[in-house]
């Protein structure tokens, strides 16, 4: 069940970016056309706002699967050592 949980999370990533991009885009083009209508300021301040937000997003919605992943990093780690630490006791008492 974990799986389906971590999928969806994705996806929510995926329509997340788009709709964060687009959303101030446009609201900047449609300010544009009403206040300014030769130079594209409020777009590119929307599409400026809409990049921050999504950066800020995403990086929200991944980061437990990155803690999870340095979780999972730092107990491999650790077996990896004992195991090791465990080889040279052996290999000490054999001797």
């Amino acid at each position: 069940m974990k799986n389906w949980s971590a999928a969806l999370q994705l996806m929510i990533v995926g329509f997340y970016v788009p709709l964060s991009l687009l959303i101030p885009t446009g609201i900047g083009l449609w300010l544009d056309r009403k206040v300014f209508h030769e130079f594209p300021l409020c777009t590119l301040i929307g599409l400026g706002m809409g990049t921050v937000i999504m950066v800020y997003g995403v990086y929200q919605m991944v980061r437990p699967f990155l803690k999870e992943d340095k979780t999972a990093g730092k107990e491999s780690h650790v077996k990896q050592k004992r195991a090791k630490n465990t080889t040279l006791i052996n290999s000490g008492k054999r001797g």
